[in-house]
């Protein structure tokens, strides 16, 4: 396994939940590491081969940070899920978006008595928010390893070839019905 990794991008968004990082912005960093195979790449020194495209990456990133959000944890679980539908070779996947200079609420704070109050906030550097998945799972029938997206986006939603009661009977049967593509080939009608 290796890493194709891009770090410190930088993207002017529009996230937040003040009215006024809505409408301003502001700078974030965004950290991407995926973790492929890169033996065929290597060996045929070809782009049509490399198993993540890192200018794929940033265009995702790109795309999902032009979309304003409240939250940066709905930036972050965007980007995992755009990259699982574009690399569904990935055997895992790390996003950390950085968002710069946040604002800190100025409102009040009570102190002991009601009629003392406080201005809370402050400066700070940065806050990010990090998210990672494995999608290695062993196979329940055959106990050998397989990529699994356990999503909308994993390859299995392409089987749809696989009766509804014969998914129930592996469910009961396995615990799941997230079997290898070998196996799964099997219950295929």
């Amino acid at each position: 396994m290796a890493l194709v990794v891009l770090e410190g991008m930088r993207f002017h968004a529009f996230h937040g939940v003040y009215p006024e990082e809505r409408l301003l912005g502001t700078e974030y960093v965004v950290n991407v590491e995926v973790q492929t195979g890169i033996a065929v790449a290597a060996m045929t020194d070809s782009i049509e081969q490399a198993t993540v495209n890192y200018e794929t990456v940033f265009q995702i990133c790109s795309a999902e940070m032009a979309q304003p959000r409240k939250l940066l944890e709905t930036v972050v679980t965007g980007i995992i899920k755009r990259m699982k539908r574009q690399f569904p070779q990935m055997m895992g996947i790390k996003v950390q978006v950085r968002k710069m200079n946040p604002p800190i609420s100025t409102k009040m704070r009570a102190l002991k008595h009601a009629e003392n109050y406080q201005p809370i906030g402050g400066r700070v550097e940065s806050a990010w928010v990090q998210d990672e998945a494995s999608f290695v799972s062993n196979c329940p029938r055959c106990k050998k390893p397989f990529l699994c997206y356990a999503d909308d986006t994993c390859w299995c939603k392409e089987l749809n070839n696989v009766h509804p009661a014969t998914l129930e009977t592996l469910k009961r049967q396995f615990g799941t019905t997230c079997l290898c593509p070998n196996c799964l080939k099997l219950y295929a009608g």
